[in-house]
């Protein structure tokens, strides 16, 4: 008797959505980082924001679609984007609002010191502020090893990199467009009852896109907004640069 292989996943929208029916098809309750432990099979669902709250914030949408709520971390430290921008504040906002856990995405290496609660503990202040609400949960941006190794505690947060959540759950993630681990797989072996997945908005549309693609598409965007923003700051931008000269140093879409 043959075993029936499962689809190879790709970053489409109808991938992830297969992803939720397996998880359910085989009783994975999908839970949140403070009741999984109620339920015999657990599955937590958590997105770091690494360069989008646009992005982020369409998965939500889908994500409610399919009727789940997950996790997203937001950058505070990022070059990519601002959570203090209107727009993204008001983003971030109704994704709380509508359900969805708002949480602390911290890079160790913005600051030079070995207590990092102190500027923890700050981000999680403006994050608090900008999304109007209580923020208890804490990811880490490119973990290093000591990160992982040493079951880090701070008040008022829980640690997702904790031992917990890092190696008590089948932790699996696609990084970089890379899964380690296939969920698929790792779902029908019914060798775990507790799941801990790691997506990215960023990778995921409509259709699977290839990663050059993604990231080429990704600079063009920032183009634009960047003189959006120019229009919306200074007083005729065009005398400078008409959009017909920006245009031409954007990739084409």
């Amino acid at each position: 008797m043959f075993e029936r292989k499962m689809p190879a996943m790709d970053f489409s929208y109808t991938s992830y959505e297969k992803l939720i029916s397996l998880l359910k098809q085989h009783n994975y309750a999908i839970t949140n980082y403070i009741d999984y432990h109620k339920y015999k099979k657990t599955a937590i669902l958590r997105h770091d924001i690494d360069f989008s709250i646009n992005d982020s914030y369409n998965f939500s949408l889908f994500e409610e679609s399919l009727d789940i709520k997950s996790a997203y971390f937001v950058l505070l430290s990022t070059g990519f984007y601002n959570p203090m921008e209107k727009s993204a504040r008001k983003m971030l906002q109704d994704m709380h609002n509508r359900g969805f856990t708002i949480g602390l995405h911290f890079d160790t290496t913005v600051y030079n010191t070995s207590d990092l609660n102190k500027p923890i503990q700050s981000e999680k202040n403006i994050l608090e502020e900008i999304i109007d609400a209580p923020v208890n949960l804490l990811s880490f941006h490119r973990p290093a090893p000591k990160v992982l190794e040493n079951d880090l505690k701070f008040p008022g947060l829980i640690n997702v990199y904790s031992k917990e959540f890092f190696h008590d759950f089948k932790y699996c993630s696609d990084s970089r467009f890379f899964w380690r681990d296939k969920p698929y797989d790792l779902i029908t072996s019914e060798k775990y009852d507790r799941l801990h997945i790691l997506t990215h908005a960023f990778c995921w549309s409509e259709s699977d896109r290839n990663p050059d693609y993604v990231y080429k598409s990704f600079i063009s965007q920032a183009s634009q907004e960047r003189y959006k923003y120019l229009t919306e700051n200074i007083r005729n931008p065009e005398e400078f640069i008409s959009e017909e000269e920006a245009k031409k140093l954007w990739f084409n879409r």
